[in-house]
């Protein structure tokens, strides 16, 4: 991946000397070379044993949560939370077994100003709940229903002061009077401004409860853990820490599980975004190269697309986050090709080569047509003898004029079958033909769409290949009917899109707009260069494809849903280059320790990677900072709770989870949009400029 510039290389694309073009070609020669020598997923490279320590930890890990929630092993055991409770990864006080025991918890609702009692284990058809809570000047006693298991107790009837409260469980059809189990807490009532400018008073109350938390099953951390996971997903490590932290699970469990998923996304993720953007120092192409790579590609593939490119005029645009491309050009005799089919040829040679060089920004390409609307002219035409070109010669003999017509006739004719038997052959619906025929040259275009249901999965032959088995049918069956014309054809598939003729891994495009570069009219590129400064997200247009990368690197970065994140991923990485050229290895630490909104360890390998550090430096350094921030928040996050609770914000507690989701969501879309903008904007001002220059 190029390293991010301050300065925007713009070039206009002049062939160059000989002796430099030659020099030029052996440099990429060597390069490309290299690069297919050994095209091996697995190499023996420290990041390939990388990758497969991350498998066994996301096998172990995850499978380790699965078989926990599942209940299918000790699925009421406590004994690893209560050994745990007992050392310093948690409160070093040891939690209480109260399995099949009578317990309880009293605590304040400050929603609703309520001292809440509830009781555990009790036997709903003889025992009953009694709340007492006095001091020397009040006493007050509640008794609940058999077998009811919670009471309430509204504090506004006591007076400031300190009291004893007690709750207890008894059996009504026991003789004996001893309660079968009972707790007694302390609790602090006091009154206060509700604010510095307001007279009213609020009633303060505070319950003191010392007793050990009850310990948890291993089902129970199970369970949570797939909720824990969940909460990071969707709102980072803070939230679930908060989640976790409020809902009472011991600090060790947040940290191993959020460790585990650092882990398991970092040795697996890292070592494939590795593969697909690291290039080494000799691989790098310098803007040179780069402008000598496309050129000759786009050499190669005028004949394929029927078309001559002024490399004179045409112009490129370096960026770290894209390539763009202008490239007026000139049709022949025998175009058959529109522009959207003259695109998807050029920029299909362009990712295939960009795919052998590593080189994995997004393309951008604009054609401009130079023949002032000729060949659009000609590929409308339906009717087959109005191609020929040149006027006719009045002549007193007309045979050899109906003699030409007879010979189209029949071409026309054999065609025609021929191209029914074709279409019933791959089981394809015909949605247009046109069979046109001058001297030189017989042009054939088919337009198609395939029958099979899902043909998007099962529809496996691309329009080339179709293209080059209609080819071969036709040059069998038009044999006695070319009289040594050359054959034309062009097939396209009507639900083909011009990423799927383009072969692209990864298609970027604006929200609001699906526009393509390679048919917006010049009138309306000067309009946008005429009012860019005002333009809006509506108006942004365009369409930017990444190389494809094969195996199971490409299959698992370049789908949609993960292109997306890691489209993202590397814009955050480029936004934050400047910080880790300046502070290298601690910086990166830093950064991924911090907790910035998107600066998990999946961004920190990427910025490692758009700073050229080595693979096991970056490696490292992710691993440290997500350790410490997995440690820091799940060690922290109780004492956030308990603080807030100290100072009577619990009810916060929940909208501070939510504020930390939607701050998540909101940065994240926010990045995304930003990247889109200036990804079209930057090349709809390049490609305005250059085609008005």
């Amino acid at each position: 991946m190029t390293p991010t510039s301050p300065l925007r290389i713009v070039t206009a694309v002049k062939l160059t000397d000989e002796t430099e073009k030659d020099s030029l070609d052996k440099e990429l020669d060597i390069i490309r070379q290299r690069r297919e020598g050994d095209k091996r997923f697995f190499r023996g490279a420290f990041e390939d044993y990388t990758l497969i320590v991350g498998v066994i930890i996301g096998a172990v890990f995850f499978g380790g949560v699965f078989v926990m929630s599942s209940g299918w092993v000790a699925a009421d055991s406590i004994t690893l939370d209560q050994n745990l409770s007992k050392t310093p990864l948690d409160s070093g006080e040891e939690c209480v077994d109260r399995e099949g025991q009578i317990w309880f918890n009293i605590f304040f609702s400050a929603d609703e100003h309520l001292i809440e009692v509830k009781a555990y284990n009790i036997d709903s058809s003889s025992n009953i709940l009694y709340f007492q809570i006095e001091n020397e000047n009040h006493s007050h006693l509640i008794e609940g229903e058999i077998g009811e298991n919670s009471l309430s107790f509204d504090p506004s009837i006591l007076d400031d002061g300190h009291f004893e409260a007690l709750v207890l469980v008894r059996d009504v059809n026991s003789d004996d009077d001893a309660p079968l189990a009972f707790k007694i807490v302390e609790v602090e009532v006091s009154s206060h401004s509700s604010g510095p400018f307001s007279s009213d008073v609020k009633q303060k109350v505070e319950v003191e409860d010392d007793s050990p938390r009850s310990c948890w099953t291993i089902e129970g951390l199970g369970e949570w853990g797939w909720i824990l996971m969940g909460a990071e997903w969707v709102g980072g490590r803070e939230a679930a820490m908060l989640t976790g932290g409020n809902a009472g699970i011991p600090a060790w469990w947040l940290a191993l599980v959020s460790l585990g998923m650092s882990l398991f996304f970092l040795c697996v993720q890292y070592p494939l975004m590795h593969k697909m953007y690291h290039r080494d120092s000799d691989y790098l192409l310098t803007e040179s190269q780069l402008r000598r790579l496309i050129e000759r590609i786009l050499l190669a593939s005028q004949d394929e697309a029927d078309i001559d490119i002024d490399f004179n005029e045409m112009k490129m645009q370096e960026r770290a986050i894209s390539i763009d491309v202008l490239i007026p050009y000139g049709t022949r005799s025998t175009t058959i090709g529109d522009s959207m089919s003259i695109r998807a040829i050029l920029i299909r040679s362009l990712l295939e080569e960009f795919t052998v060089f590593g080189e994995m920004r997004p393309l951008q390409m604009k054609l401009v047509c130079i023949d002032d609307g000729v060949h659009e002219a000609h590929l409308n035409i339906s009717h087959p003898l109005e191609l020929n070109r040149g006027p006719i010669t009045p002549s007193e003999d007309y045979s050899s004029f109906f003699e030409g017509m007879s010979a189209h006739g029949w071409l026309e004719a054999a065609a025609q079958t021929s191209l029914s038997r074709w279409f019933k052959k791959h089981n394809l619906v015909e949605y247009g033909t046109a069979v046109i025929a001058d001297e030189d040259a017989v042009f054939v275009r088919v337009i198609y769409q395939p029958v099979t249901r899902f043909s998007y999965f099962f529809f496996k032959p691309t329009y080339a290949d179709l293209q080059d088995d209609l080819n071969a049918h036709l040059m069998q069956a038009l044999e006695s009917h070319l009289g040594g014309r050359v054959l034309v054809v062009s097939a396209r598939n009507e639900k083909a899109t011009l990423s799927d003729r383009a072969m692209a891994g990864r298609v970027e495009q604006p929200t609001m707009e699906t526009h393509s570069y390679g048919i917006v009219p010049l009138g309306i590129t000067t309009r946008i260069k005429g009012i860019l400064p005002e333009i809006d997200e509506e108006e942004l247009v365009g369409e930017a494809m990444v190389a494809k990368q094969g195996g199971i690197t490409g299959a698992l970065l370049q789908n949609p849903f993960m292109g997306d994140i890691l489209s993202s991923v590397e814009y955050v990485a480029h936004k934050n280059r400047t910080r880790i050229d300046k502070y290298g290895f601690w910086g990166l630490i830093v950064f991924v320790w911090i907790p910035f909104m998107a600066s998990g360890v999946l961004v920190g390998a990427m910025l490692g990677l758009v700073a050229r550090m080595r693979f096991q430096r970056v490696l490292a350094a992710c691993l440290f900072g997500g350790t410490i921030a997995s440690l820091t928040w799940a060690y922290t996050a109780r004492g956030i709770i308990e603080f807030m609770e100290r100072y009577h914000a619990e009810a916060f507690i929940p909208f501070i989870i939510l504020l930390a989701v939607l701050f998540t969501i909101m940065h994240v879309r926010r990045n995304k949009r930003r990247r889109r903008e200036e990804l079209f904007r930057d090349s709809m001002a390049f490609f305005a400029g250059a085609s008005n220059s």
